[in-house]
C-alpha cells in the first residue's frame, strides 16, 4: 500500500481535535483498513500512538495520539497555505507527494513554513 500524505495530513488534523481517550469517528468515506494501516505506520515512525482495535479481520476501533514529534510535524503543516506550497513544491519538480521520504517532505515544509513566517 502507498502512503497517503493527504490522508496523513488529514488524520493528523483530526487527531489532534479529538480526545486521546476516545475512539476516532472517521468520515464515512475513508476506507478503515487504509486509515489503519496509516495510523500504523505513523506509530512507526512515532507521530501517534495507535491503539487501533481489530476483529473480525477489519479494524472495529481506531484510536490514536499524538506524539511530541506529531504535533511537532503537525504544526508545520497546519497551514493551508504552507500545505498548498509544500504540495505544490513537490510536484514543481516532478515528483509525487507520498514518493518522497518523509525526512524529505517535513525538511520542505518547515522551509515553507519559515518562508510565511518571514524567516
Amino acid at each position: 500500500m502507498k502512503r497517503d500524505m493527504e490522508l496523513v495530513r488529514d488524520l493528523l488534523l483530526l487527531i489532534e481535535k479529538n480526545d486521546d481517550s476516545k475512539e476516532l469517528i472517521i468520515p464515512e468515506n475513508w476506507n478503515r483498513e487504509i486509515v489503519a494501516y496509516h495510523l500504523k505506520i505513523l506509530d512507526q515512525a512515532g507521530y501517534v500512538k495507535n491503539n487501533t482495535k481489530w476483529a473480525a479481520n477489519k479494524p472495529m476501533w481506531l484510536i490514536a495520539s499524538l506524539t511530541w514529534d506529531g504535533h511537532e510535524f503537525l504544526d508545520s503543516i497546519k497551514n493551508d497555505n504552507v500545505w498548498v506550497k509544500t504540495k505544490d513544491g513537490v510536484k514543481k519538480k516532478g515528483l509525487e507527494l507520498g514518493s518522497i521520504p518523509f525526512d524529505v517532505l517535513k525538511e520542505f515544509a518547515s522551509i515553507q513554513l519559515k518562508s510565511v513566517l518571514g524567516i
